[in-house]
């Protein structure tokens, strides 16, 4: 979406401002595409600064001015909320960190009538993650497999350490994971908490009738209406690790491969929906729920892997299948919950993927050899030739 003249006065002010709060130099917004006019995320704007007290690049979260979204309650908790989780996150590992708390900019906004109309415009700062992995996806057909699977583990790693903590993404999707380099290694972390929750998170909106986060990555349950249920949000961010791995290796999205392989899906969540509209209480939805799944979860063909351009080798097609198959379930019942289990398969697959490379490069190595022997035998028998037709010539 497009910035409002609202927040592009504000980002001209905070582009233009030398020091900010005392300590942040050099703001940037950095989550709009100016060239197609689009603004990545719906709360905020986001800016890279120097932190002119801890020396170092962070991340400046503004809540967004456009009038249409200033004073929507649901947006303004939910800002407010992942400022809270980030508290619980300090010093938690491979856990977004928090660099600055809330604060608060006065900012001047001119009116026609030549009085200026004061915002309190709340920000606070997070670390800066430097490297993005969207080309993971987005260019799939141009990575290594086994480094696809290497930043898949460290994905998973990344959802688990949240889940360790209580805390639910909810919106897990390529532009909200980014990574760091600690100690030369990859990490991956997890970002863009606006639509998190935890167990005890209280309810910002009771009922959902779409999810909270990007429908393509979305469970069927959180489309059906039960994006707020808590009990059912780790189960809702396993089901995006499903889409995010099949899009690792497939051009396409998975949910696009889901409707075209389901046909009627519509139709099915629509089925699913019914049995839970109007019912209030989270054990009562989660009985309508089991019901419907009973009637009409059987129906969905599963998406395999290996779709049309898939980039999978053929010796770990079975077992990314089941993986796929496991983490995209439409019952989440039948969803692993246990993340170890998750990273112990992919790790089979690099293994798998390892040993066919080391047998290769045995493979070729004795091949090597053999063409070394057979040259090295060729020309012995090439100077006994030769002596022999020496000798012939001196006999004659």
């Amino acid at each position: 979406m497009p910035l409002s003249q609202n927040s592009q006065l504000l980002v001209q002010t905070l582009e233009a401002t030398p020091l900010l709060d005392g300590r942040f130099q050099n703001l940037k917004l950095v989550n709009f595409d100016a060239l197609n006019d689009i603004k990545k995320g719906c709360f905020s704007l986001v800016f890279s600064a120097y932190d002119a007290v801890e020396n170092a690049t962070v991340a400046l979260k503004f809540y967004d001015i456009d009038p249409a979204l200033f004073y929507d309650p649901y947006r303004r908790n939910a800002f407010l909320r992942e400022h809270e989780i980030l508290q619980l996150l300090q010093s938690k590992e491979r856990c977004l960190q928090l660099a600055a708390p809330m604060a608060v900019y006065d900012f001047s906004l001119p009116t026609p009538s030549g009085v200026a109309a004061t915002f309190p415009c709340q920000y606070f700062g997070i670390q800066w993650l430097d490297q993005e992995i969207e080309s993971f996806f987005y260019r799939q057909q141009d990575c290594d497999t086994l480094d696809k699977l290497r930043l898949f583990n460290e994905i998973l790693l990344a959802v688990e350490a949240l889940h360790r903590h209580e805390v639910f993404h909810r919106d897990l999707k390529p532009d909200n994971l980014r990574a760091c380099e600690v100690l030369q290694k990859r990490i991956v972390v997890a970002i863009d908490l606006g639509t998190a929750a935890r167990f005890s998170s209280g309810y910002i909106q009771q009922h959902y009738t779409v999810p909270v986060g990007a429908i393509g990555y979305a469970a069927p349950e959180a489309i059906c209406g039960l994006a707020a249920h808590r009990y059912l949000a780790p189960y809702t961010d396993i089901y995006a690790l499903g889409c995010l791995l099949f899009e690792l290796f497939n051009p396409g999205l998975f949910f696009h491969e889901l409707v075209s392989r389901n046909p009627k899906y519509q139709a099915i969540l629509l089925g699913l929906s019914s049995y839970v509209q109007g019912v209030t209480t989270e054990p009562h939805q989660l009985l309508e729920w089991k019901k419907g799944i009973a009637r009409f979860a059987a129906g969905v063909n599963l998406v395999d892997i290996e779709a049309t351009g898939s980039s999978v080798p053929p010796g770990i097609v079975p077992l990314l299948n089941d993986l796929l198959h496991a983490l995209t379930h439409t019952n989440f019942a039948n969803r692993p919950r246990n993340l170890e289990w998750v990273r112990s398969r992919v790790w089979s697959a690099i293994r798998c993927l390892e040993n066919q490379k080391l047998y290769a490069r045995a493979l070729m190595a004795r091949r090597e050899r053999r063409r070394l022997v057979e040259e090295k035998l060729r020309k012995k028998a090439e100077r006994l030739q030769t002596v022999l037709a020496t000798a012939k010539n001196a006999i004659k």
